[in-house]
């Protein structure tokens, strides 16, 4: 059963993901969930009538569908450089919640099926992936990119973005002009030419 479909929902689905990713999901109750939402904690068992459990699955679902549409829209809002693109998607990682993969996939979630592990592995790779793949593809069939893999390429770009997070003493414009320098290092390479 899948929650029901309007605002509410969508604002539980926001916070939870916000406490799940800063608490990790065995330290965060749905008492504290409805607490930040401003409801009551039977309540939202409207919302989701499988528990925590069910609502970890929807907000790992929702946040990666988000991100996928953001990654989208800040390719297409960036213009037809691919340069400025990867610039645009860098921009949007760094400006988003940090997401740790492993945490949510290997150490802190609930008790789900392997079967739905591997589902919701694959959903976060595809949400984060396929939309720079495009890029690189669109780029390449342009003569800007002459490269023989692109999901490799596009999951180094995401790598590299996200470890830029880690860097010890960096503020918000420090980290973006770290992720222009990746970006750039991926375009034009170490090696003269």
């Amino acid at each position: 059963m899948d929650l029901p479909d309007n605002e509410t929902r969508d604002h539980i689905l926001q916070v939870a993901e916000k406490l799940f990713a800063s608490r990790g999901y065995a330290a965060v109750k749905l008492r504290d969930i409805a607490d930040a939402v401003g409801m009551k904690h039977a309540s939202l068992y409207y919302y989701m009538p499988g528990g925590k459990e069910q609502l970890f699955i929807r907000v790992f679902e929702y946040s990666f569908e988000r991100h996928q549409r953001g990654v989208i829209q800040t390719i297409k809002d960036a213009g037809p450089g691919i340069r400025d693109q990867l610039y645009a998607v860098a921009y949007w990682f760094l400006t988003q919640p940090a997401m740790s993969l492993d945490r949510m996939q290997q150490g802190d979630r609930p008790k789900i099926s392997e079967e739905e592990v591997q589902r919701l592995s694959l959903l976060a790779y595809d949400a984060l992936r396929m939309p720079i793949v495009e890029a690189l593809r669109r780029a390449q069939q342009t003569d800007e990119l002459d490269l023989e893999d692109f999901d490799l390429a596009a999951m180094a770009l995401i790598s590299l973005i996200q470890s830029v997070r880690s860097i010890p003493g960096t503020n918000k414009q420090s980290r973006q002009e770290i992720a222009h320098q990746l970006v750039d290092m991926l375009l034009y390479g170490w090696v003269t030419r």
